[in-house]
């Protein structure tokens, strides 16, 4: 996402992204956040809660030493997931499983002949939040079963 568009962002998702705490388990979005269709946690309200825990599927990460990205404080690395825009690497993971929230294109990435432009926001076991790239993830291209995000 540029700046320009980022200027154009509403001011309920601006808003929603600010109230993001950095992949933390503490991670909160404000009541705009449900509206934006922005990433909620079960530390939300019990109406978005619910919301957010059903819409999640499990997922299993195959590889190992695979980095959760995630900065709530960048719009760009909410709407654009990228080693670029989420340079802060709030956890690392292997061979488990986490709760798919939801999927949105990003930086295509290029492994062991594989490539995929979709990452999936997961919620790991301990709390924490952050992006990670499908190719990691089992099941293709697109994850089935998770949500495309609404943003």
């Amino acid at each position: 996402m540029n700046t320009r568009r980022l200027l154009k962002a509403t001011t309920a998702a601006a808003a929603a992204v600010a109230a993001l705490t950095l992949g933390s388990p503490a991670a909160v979005a404000s009541p705009a956040a449900a509206q934006a269709g922005l990433p909620t946690t079960p530390a939300t309200s019990a109406s978005t809660a619910s919301t957010a825990s059903a819409a999640a599927t499990s997922v299993y990460i195959w590889a190992t030493n695979v980095n959760v990205r995630y900065d709530g404080a960048d719009a760009d690395c909410v709407h654009y997931p990228s080693r670029g825009s989420c340079v802060k690497i709030v956890a690392t993971v292997s061979r488990t499983t986490a709760e798919g929230m939801c999927q949105h294109p990003g930086e295509e990435i290029v492994d062991s002949g594989y490539r995929n432009r979709w990452w999936t926001l997961l919620k790991l076991p301990d709390g924490t939040i952050g992006w990670v790239n499908n190719i990691y993830i089992q099941g293709g291209e697109k994850i089935a079963g998770v949500p495309d995000c609404g943003w």
